[in-house]
């Protein structure tokens, strides 16, 4: 269950949150099945963060650090997560349709069985994710190198492999 007190430093802002994360890196931080739909969390440290569950649909993540966070299950629909670094994080099972992902490090992140019809992934740097069961229909993979993701049972049925004019990133 997500610490109330961990909510009240991250409600001071980003830069109190940053610099709280810093001085108590050692603080296993948990927000599950917690509530920041719509949030406003661009370049925020959450870093190893346990988030099971969490709704962050149309939250701002840009530029944000997820490395090694756990995101399973939790709701990333049309969130901004450009240039936000998930190296390692786990998003099985996640919601990320719609969502940006353009230029964001996905490398060896567990996606499987996530749902990211209709995501930005132009640019993103996906080498060694699991992509097990995925669902990139309708997915902008401009730019994305695959050859060493995998793959297994993802669907890619519309997936674009080439920007196209009327797609915006």
């Amino acid at each position: 269950m997500a610490e109330p007190s961990h909510r009240d430093v991250l409600e001071q802002g980003i830069e109190a949150w940053n610099q709280w994360r810093q001085e108590h890196h050692a603080v296993q931080i948990d927000f599950y099945d917690a509530d920041f739909r719509g949030a406003s969390l661009r370049r925020v440290n959450l870093s190893g963060v346990r988030m099971i569950g969490t709704d962050l649909s149309g939250a701002d993540l840009a530029e944000s650090l997820l490395n090694s966070a756990d995101l399973s299950e939790a709701n990333l629909s049309r969130a901004n997560l450009s240039s936000a670094d998930l190296n390692g994080a786990i998003l099985r099972a996640a919601i990320l349709s719609d969502a940006n992902l353009s230029e964001a490090i996905l490398s060896d992140a567990d996606l499987s069985d996530a749902d990211l019809r209709g995501a930005l992934l132009p640019g993103a740097d996906v080498t060694g994710a699991n992509f097990s069961g995925a669902n990139f229909s309708d997915a902008d993979l401009s730019g994305v190198d695959l050859s060493r993701a995998t793959l297994s049972g993802a669907r890619l049925g519309k997936a674009y492999f080439r920007h196209h004019e009327d797609r915006s990133v």
